[in-house]
């Protein structure tokens, strides 16, 4: 879960050093308010009538998994304000629902990241790879508040205010050009997600009395999780609200999530330029003879042709030749890099571009895409399919006079009512400076949020995690979307609460279940279904990289900190379940510019 830059709530957060960056100063940062009490439930969201129907994806998860139990959709409703239950109109939340088929050992439910990712049927799709979930548990799905098909938050704007903000021909370029206009995108998007009274609302915390609110009402008296990412985050706020409720919860790629929002954005553009330059950059040189007109044999080289695209596009559209910016580009591989199967997506948008530069238009056409997946062996083909590397490159549609514009339910909203931000946007300039220097590829990741001009107080909340089970913590050692280094500092501050299970030479985001590591299936499983926690500082081996024959070593943050395991443990891959990487493709790659301008 996290944003790629201020419109964005594609990328989950990640960190950047051990040290905490706070806000500078007082004044610049909100105070931050005492941890209100939990609340009550009103009995009258425990009596509510509900009408249930068989959800629109019970057939596919059938046609996955035949002897799977139905699974039936509704919206319950719950209180705006959690606090306040009569003060606003009550919302709604899309719930999902299964009973277990065998004897019941509790309610699970999950979340696969963002903030903003939509869990309706995650629940249900991890159990077609894990069987025994539908066997031991109820199972249940939602959608969080403000996301997906629970009550919508809408970021109102007219179509005059978009035509009128400036724009930049390049991100990466850190003039005063690029800084107008990060500045003036986040004022513009902070208005219009705070426009309405909802936005106050959307936030964890109210998230997590959504999910207590479940609990009970499905009269059980423990919760059960997997979260992802950002619902790592979401996880550890449950679990320091109600300690009490805990069962066996698994987090998987792990925020920061004892430190700030901003904390774990400004790991971001280091996170993602490790993987770029260790990982992705080396296997694409790995695999030149598979890719016609092959991108170079060296890491150096691909970096070379990779800047000599981009630079190519800037000219074509200083040009007029086309509408294209360079940094569309960088936006399309960091939406996919975090997950392994999905390097042959980012070296496909590599291609693409290059086709584009060689045959020049508005847009990205089919041809382009054509061309660009000709370019690619058989076997690197396998890993996707055409059709959904051209869903990829939609046309966005042309904004009428007059018109109002929903800009989409930014997960940057969650953020900003999370956490105290720093105020000053020339703050966030400076440090997207910074940040490009130091890292030539992703370091202008983040730009400005829309949280400096946030006008709601945070809802922000100290997590100790006391009296609270041990619950397991997942982490590839690479990961670009949640850094590692930001897990491991959470997990020093939990370790009383939790074991952290680490993966060697690996930056898969999403490891349980998913991930290429038969080691880390192992521990999850044997956690989630007997209860078994792993010792401290687990490190688990992984599997190769796509169409590598082995496991090629990177130096990074685990090296020399503990004992693999045994080599009997590492071998693997987890089985592909094309459902779930559905989910997850969709939570971390969104439109990273919520308009194409």
């Amino acid at each position: 879960m996290a944003s790629l830059r201020v419109l964005v709530s594609a990328v989950a957060a990640s960190a950047m050093a051990l040290a905490a960056l706070a806000p500078t100063s007082a004044a610049q940062a909100e105070r931050k308010p005492a941890e209100p009490r939990n609340p009550a439930i009103p009995q009258r969201y425990l009596d509510q009538a509900i009408q249930w129907a068989p959800c629109s994806f019970d057939a596919t998860i059938k046609q996955a998994h035949p002897q799977a139990p139905t699974t039936n959709c509704a919206k319950v409703k719950v209180p705006m304000d959690w606090h306040n239950p009569d003060a606003h109109p009550d919302i709604t939340v899309a719930i999902a629902y299964s009973k277990a088929t065998g004897p019941v050992r509790g309610l699970l439910t999950s979340n696969p990241g963002g903030p903003s990712g939509p869990g309706l049927n995650l629940s249900a799709t991890l159990a077609v790879s894990r069987p025994q979930m539908f066997r031991d548990f109820d199972l249940l799905g939602f959608d969080p508040r403000g996301f997906g098909q629970s009550e919508a938050l809408r970021c109102l704007a007219t179509s005059e205010e978009v035509a009128a903000l400036p724009t930049t021909p390049d991100y990466r370029v850190r003039d005063e050009q690029t800084h107008r206009t990060e500045i003036a995108e986040a004022r513009l998007y902070a208005k219009a997600c705070a426009s309405t009274e909802f936005g106050r609302f959307v936030s964890t915390q109210q998230t997590v009395y959504d999910m207590d609110f479940l609990r009970a009402l499905f009269n059980h008296r423990l919760l059960h999780f997997v979260g992802y990412s950002y619902g790592t985050w979401l996880g550890g706020w449950y679990a320091d609200t109600y300690p009490q409720r805990v069962g066996r919860f698994v987090l998987d790629s792990n925020m920061d999530w004892t430190h700030s929002q901003w904390d774990n954005v400004n790991f971001d553009p280091w996170s993602y330029q490790r993987r770029f330059d260790t990982q992705f950059k080396p296997w694409v040189g790995r695999h030149a003879d598979q890719i016609t007109g092959n991108l170079g044999t060296t890491a150096d080289d691909v970096q070379r042709t990779y800047d000599a695209i981009r630079g190519k596009l800037g000219a074509l559209r200083q040009a007029g030749k086309t509408s294209v910016r360079p940094h569309e580009l960088d936006f399309k591989v960091l939406g996919v890099i975090g997950n392994d199967r999905r390097f042959i997506r980012a070296l496909t948008d590599i291609l693409v571009h290059d086709e584009l530069v060689k045959a020049p238009s508005a847009k990205v056409q089919a041809g382009h895409v054509e061309r660009a997946w000709a370019r690619l062996a058989p076997a690197l083909q396998a890993y996707d399919t055409l059709a959904t590397i051209k869903s990829r490159y939609q046309i966005p549609v042309t904004l009428g006079a007059g018109e109002v514009v929903n800009l989409g339910a930014l997960g940057d909203t969650v953020r900003c009512n999370d956490t105290a931000w720093n105020k000053d946007p020339r703050f966030y300039t400076r440090e997207a400076d910074r940040m490009a220097r130091q890292n030539p590829w992703a370091g202008y990741l983040n730009g400005v949020p829309l949280c400096a001009f946030w006008p709601y107080p945070p809802q922000d909340r100290k997590l100790d995690l006391k009296g609270v089970p041990r619950m397991l913590m997942v982490h590839s050692e690479l990961d670009p979307q949640t850094a590692y280094e930001g897990a491991l500092r959470t997990y020093k501050d939990v370790s009383h609460a939790a074991r952290l299970v680490s993966v060697d030479d690996e930056g898969q985001h999403g490891e349980y279940i998913l991930g290429p590591s038969s080691c880390v299936q192992q521990f999850g499983d044997r956690f989630l279904f007997n209860g078994e926690v792993p010792g401290r500082n687990e490190i688990c081996g992984t599997a190769p990289l796509p169409e590598d024959g082995s496991v090629y070593e990177v130096k990074g943050p685990l090296d020399g900190k503990a004992h693999p395991l045994p080599r009997s443990l590492t071998a693997g891959g987890g089985e592909q379940n094309p459902l779930l990487q559905e989910i997850f493709d969709q939570t971390a790659e969104r439109p990273v510019k919520a308009l194409n301008r």
